[in-house]
């Protein structure tokens, strides 16, 4: 299954769902990006998306109806970097 089919697009919202607690967040994909043939999202919570600054949340996705979440440390590391990365050149762009 790949991300459109799930329906799940940059600027759209998706739902997940803590399989702890049940309890279910709404979140705006900001971005998908891949590092070395792997697809990450980039998320922000729903209840955040208007404020200056805001937690993200990546996501793994592995080609299943599940998104993964990063669990190594250096995968995280290298997931956030590109994240960084990404930004500054987004805001080269807009100055």
């Amino acid at each position: 299954m790949d991300l459109e089919k799930m329906g799940i697009e940059v600027g759209e919202y998706i739902t997940i769902t803590d399989e702890e607690s049940g309890q279910e967040y709404e979140y705006l994909v900001m971005y998908i990006f891949e590092i070395e043939d792997r697809t990450y999202l980039c998320l922000v919570p729903a209840e955040q998306e208007d404020q200056e600054e805001y937690e993200v949340e990546f996501l793994r996705y592995e080609g299943t109806d599940m998104l993964q979440p990063i669990e190594d440390e250096q995968e995280w590391e290298q997931v956030e970097a590109t994240f960084e990365t990404l930004m500054n050149e987004l805001d080269k762009e807009e100055s």
